[in-house]
């Protein structure tokens, strides 16, 4: 797995996608939150495991966990809340 410690170019629906990751939400529930398609969201998940370098499910979510993400300031406070 290889990454970029310094950018990872993530566009604001990536970052909303990784803070509902980082609570545990599924797919599904990520789908519903954010009222877009399942597929989109696959989707997104697929550009975000491409840009960490992720080739498998289990490396994907061991490389996200690793981020020590800090949450994007401008996203809105109650994402992931219904």
């Amino acid at each position: 797995m290889k990454t970029n410690p310094i950018k990872w170019d993530f566009t604001i629906r990536e970052y909303q996608i990784i803070t509902l990751i980082l609570q545990g939400k599924s797919t599904q529930e990520i789908a519903d939150c954010l009222n877009l398609s399942v597929f989109t969201i696959k989707k997104h998940r697929e550009n975000i495991a491409r840009k960490l370098g992720s080739t498998g499910k289990a490396e994907f979510r061991k490389a996200i966990f690793q981020l020590h993400f800090i949450p994007n300031p401008i996203l809105p406070q109650n994402i992931g809340e219904k």
